[in-house]
């Protein structure tokens, strides 16, 4: 194994690590098991910093293609495991580092190819740094969680237009994008949803709406396989971001527990981990050199992960901590079972059809 593949290789089960650690904290913020050390607390830190944040770098490492460029996913491997050894404020300074070194690839390869998916990929990078200084700043989990979500977010549409060049939005289509991308980022920057939920909840559903409108998915999903696969988790995705518009819409400004988990479990589970399922089999492969693919098998774990977070978000609706609790441990199963179902595509192959 060449010694820059090997490097990724390892920086991705460091991002795994922090997966695994930060559900950890999640289910004992449930008290579904026994805390270890301050996972609990940190739970939000480990899953957008310490393993989407490496996650995401390491992707946007490996299109930029020079070695120099794992330095950024490095730094943030780096944070993963001082949140483990317990130091969240040294943590927070190599996420920052890392954040900002994530802008800066983005902004490079915008330079290079000034294109709508570029441009977004690089605001949305931007993200994840405001969030962290923030975080380090000491403001509520509230503000700093939706900053992050909002990296996510936007990284997550930049990616499918970069994906779904077939389809070619219009201009006036680009340009409704960008305002859309330029409200979010206004209702994050006035301090929504803790002190107002309009223009979250507004943009939030209109960027549902163009996704769903705009993805070469919509025409996938007629056909076989993965493309339908992907297709089936893509739309569904979309629907989850514009149920957390919905409960944005009907919040009370400030309303705290079961509301926001409601929206953050609606977007980090039904919206970003459906993004995740989906695009998977095509993104190891391409940054890890990772022999897995498609296996009907995955809609299993997909469909468990559908069902956990109608559970969740019906639990908070009800305020039901039993239903969230079994909402938690499903999300967990789910992930898994998608896990070990595609690590297992590695050495179950199937018989390729006889051709004419």
């Amino acid at each position: 194994m060449r010694p820059v593949v090997a490097l990724r290789v390892f920086l991705a089960v460091a991002a795994l690590a922090a997966l695994v650690t930060g559900l950890m904290g999640g289910l004992a913020r449930l008290g579904l098991i026994e805390p270890i050390g301050t996972f609990a607390d940190l739970h939000g830190a480990l899953m957008a910093s310490g393993f989407f944040g490496t996650l995401i770098s390491l992707e946007r490492a490996a299109a930029d293609g020079r070695p120099a460029a794992l330095v950024v996913p490095g730094v943030s491997a780096v944070g993963a495991v001082l949140l483990w050894l317990d130091r969240p404020a040294d943590a927070g300074l190599m996420f920052l580092v890392a954040g900002l070194g994530l802008t800066a690839l983005t902004a490079r390869a915008a330079v290079a190819l000034p294109r709508l998916f570029t441009i977004l990929m690089t605001v949305g990078a931007a993200l994840w740094p405001i969030g962290t200084a923030y975080w380090l700043a000491g403001r509520t989990l509230p503000e700093v969680g939706y900053v992050w979500l909002g990296f996510l977010i936007v990284t997550v549409a930049a990616e499918r237009i970069e994906l779904s060049r077939l389809t070619r939005p219009t201009l006036a289509a680009e340009a409704t994008l960008i305002a859309i991308v330029a409200a979010f980022a206004a209702a994050l920057a006035l301090g929504e949803p803790w002190n107002g939920h309009v223009l979250l909840s507004l943009s939030l559903a209109a960027l549902a709406l163009w996704l769903l409108g705009q993805d070469i998915a919509v025409r996938t999903l007629r056909t076989v396989g993965f493309p339908r696969f992907a297709a089936v988790l893509l739309l569904t995705g979309y629907g989850w971001l514009a149920v957390a518009a919905a409960i944005f819409a009907f919040l009370t400004p400030g309303v705290a527990t079961f509301g926001h988990d409601a929206a953050i479990h609606a977007i980090a589970v039904g919206f970003v981990l459906s993004m995740v399922f989906a695009h998977a089999p095509i993104i190891l492969p391409a940054i890890v050199g990772l022999d897995v693919r498609y296996s009907p098998w995955l809609y299993g774990p997909a469909a468990l992960l559908q069902l956990a977070t109608v559970l969740r978000v019906t639990g908070d609706g009800l305020e039901n901590t039993e239903m969230t609790a079994h909402a938690a441990c499903l999300s967990v199963v789910s992930l898994v079972l998608y896990v070990g179902l595609l690590m297992a595509t590695r050495f179950v192959r199937c018989r390729k059809p006889a051709t004419a």
